[in-house]
């Protein structure tokens, strides 16, 4: 007998009339705040689900935004630099036949007309390279990167809140 367990009075089969403790009222209180409780965390769990998805899909939109501009400015670039190759290669033919017509014309005014000429064919250069440089913001996803960053800030956040 000394190996034997003993029987706890919940264990047994029936030791007369019996109240179920869900069904006391003096428990009821306490049960009414658990599920006051529970179900404030759930209202909470269901807003920060709602505000993910919410956030989610709108970072979703900002990545193809981005992509969209990327493809645009790709294509802009893409025309730029059709335009810039072959201008160099004019530039640079320009400068050598300048430097021709310079030494051979030292005392001519044939020098003013191939200045403008040259003044004018790099403002060109010049403008492309500045436009060229612009196109170069449109790369990237910066946007959709910050949002990321600011929505793993407020997901971190609210996890810690329900610490």
């Amino acid at each position: 007998m000394e190996n034997t367990k003993k029987v706890s009075s919940k264990d047994k089969i029936s030791d007369g009339p019996q109240t179920d403790p869900l069904l006391d009222p003096d428990n009821s209180e306490e049960e009414t705040v658990n599920i006051d409780d529970i179900t404030d965390i759930l209202s909470k769990l269901s807003k920060v689900t709602q505000n993910v998805g919410e956030w989610s899909e709108s970072t979703v939109q900002l990545f193809f935004i981005e992509v969209l501009r990327n493809v645009a400015a790709a294509k802009q670039f893409f025309v730029c630099q059709l335009l810039f190759i072959p201008l160099l290669v004019l530039f640079i033919f320009s400068l050598c036949v300048s430097v021709g017509i310079i030494t051979y014309s030292l005392t001519q005014s044939l020098l003013s007309g191939v200045g403008i000429f040259l003044l004018v064919m790099s403002s060109v250069l010049a403008g492309l390279v500045y436009w060229q440089k612009y196109l170069l913001r449109f790369f990237g996803f910066k946007d959709t990167i910050s949002q990321l960053k600011e929505g793993i800030d407020v997901l971190s956040k609210a996890s810690q809140s329900f610490d």
